[in-house]
């Protein structure tokens, strides 16, 4: 017997019988004779776990004692498993790039299933993320971190959306004149760059402006085309061409945070970086200068 690894045990037999218990290298010996001219064949009746086991001259006739069996064992190779999952929301003509434990990529250029070519062994973790996302769109992962177990992995979802997705809605101002009188927006996504906006007065049933009100006649604002999408904390500021209802259009940067949406004007200068959008966001939140999504 070789190559038995410690721990493990086959079981041999002789001619379908006379089993035999194997746990360790060296010599071994079937306990019952044999008479002089019988036939004997020895076989693996029982595998060792993680192992297989052959066995050479095997077979023949018994003239003396036997001692040219020979039982060699190997480690089987270990048993691999792939990882992938779907994805779903990504835009025609789109694409994305995933990335597995930091190193292998995959390219996905539109929605549906996908598999990471390298397959893993039973036990080895495996951490999915966007290594590149897709132009105007971002793509978040869900089940994307844990252990390949004894089947392929299948769970991993990458959901994908517009970057101008948390523009849309309705929207009514903060801020309300003495007579319970606002401003309301409805934003509604239109390509991957630009959304129309409607913008309408509301007019509140109470003088404090809060609680039910009603909205006048919308106004056809046109679309807003977005050019570049930043983010920094929390914040996520659109920058582009705001449109004034006469076809005109005005430079301008809505800022998301929060619950709030601002729009930030040229007026009384444009803000050129990250720091003073942040810090023009916060002032209009502070004056009621910010809408709510209804």
């Amino acid at each position: 017997m070789s190559g038995l690894a410690a721990g493990k045990t086959l079981v041999l037999q002789n001619s379908g019988g006379d089993d035999l218990g194997v746990s360790s290298n060296g010599s071994f010996s079937f306990v019952t004779r044999v008479d002089s001219g019988v036939a004997y064949t020895v076989t693996v009746k029982t595998q060792p776990d993680g192992l297989r086991c052959a066995v050479s001259q095997g077979a023949g006739a018994v003239t003396a004692n036997v001692s040219s069996v020979s039982v060699r064992c190997e480690a089987l190779p270990a048993a691999m498993y792939t990882v992938g999952g779907a994805v779903v929301g990504l835009a025609s003509g789109g694409g994305v790039v995933l990335q597995n434990n930091g190193g292998e990529d995959v390219s996905v250029g539109g929605n549906g299933g996908f598999t990471f070519p390298t397959a893993m062994v039973a036990g080895a973790g495996y951490l999915v993320t966007v290594k590149t996302q897709p132009s105007w769109q971002t793509c978040t992962i869900q089940n994307g971190a844990g252990t390949v177990s004894t089947a392929n992995v299948q769970a991993v979802q990458v959901s994908c959306d517009a970057l101008i997705a948390p523009l849309e809605g309705f929207w009514v101002a903060d801020l309300c004149l003495p007579m319970a009188l606002g401003h309301a927006w409805t934003i509604a996504r239109q390509g991957e760059s630009q959304v129309h906006v409607k913008q309408m007065g509301v007019a509140y049933e109470n003088g404090s402006c809060s609680g039910a009100f009603r909205t006048w006649t919308p106004s056809d604002m046109g679309n807003a085309v977005f050019t570049k999408v930043t983010s920094s904390g929390p914040l996520t500021a659109f920058w582009g061409k705001w449109p004034q209802g006469n076809g005109d259009y005005d430079l301008a940067i809505w800022t998301r945070v929060g619950p709030y949406l601002c729009f930030l004007r040229d007026n009384p200068e444009w803000p050129s970086t990250m720091a003073e959008v942040e810090a023009r966001t916060a002032g209009a939140i502070a004056g009621k200068a910010c809408a709510r999504q209804r």
